[in-house]
């Protein structure tokens, strides 16, 4: 329940940056415009799971042993440190805090705004050379 409360509390500043985004656009040719505003939107994305997982790592700093053993009955000593990437808080060798899908999601979701960037900055090359060629 915590961490979609965060990402809802968050949701007004990342509708913010969105807004940011599309004004700043504006002023790019037509061409790269919806590349780069996929990129910044992917980018908000990523930022928003990352801080979705964050949670499932920090707030249960001061008594991860009693959160391990209520939710998942079973806590290793050996484990219970914090790693910030990849996001990960265990309580055993094979049980995470962290749910599973959000790593990968972030990766998928940081290759996808390389990748519109990448587009952007080709559309904006390619509308460069083809108004300076006529």
């Amino acid at each position: 329940m915590l961490p979609m409360l965060v990402v809802a509390l968050t949701a007004p500043a990342a509708v913010l940056a969105f807004g940011a985004i599309r004004r700043r656009s504006r002023e790019l040719p037509t061409a790269p415009r919806f590349w780069v505003r996929a990129a910044g939107i992917l980018l908000l994305s990523a930022a928003e799971v990352y801080l979705f997982g964050l949670v499932y790592v920090a707030v249960f700093w001061s008594h991860v042993r009693d959160v391990c053993v209520s939710r998942y009955q079973n806590w290793d000593s050996a484990y219970g440190q914090a790693r910030y990437w990849p996001l990960e808080r265990k309580c055993t060798a094979h049980i995470d805090m962290v749910p599973g899908y959000v790593n990968p999601l972030i990766v998928v979701l940081l290759v996808a705004t390389s990748v519109a960037a990448l587009l952007a900055l080709g559309r904006a090359v390619l509308s460069r050379k083809l108004r300076g060629a006529s």
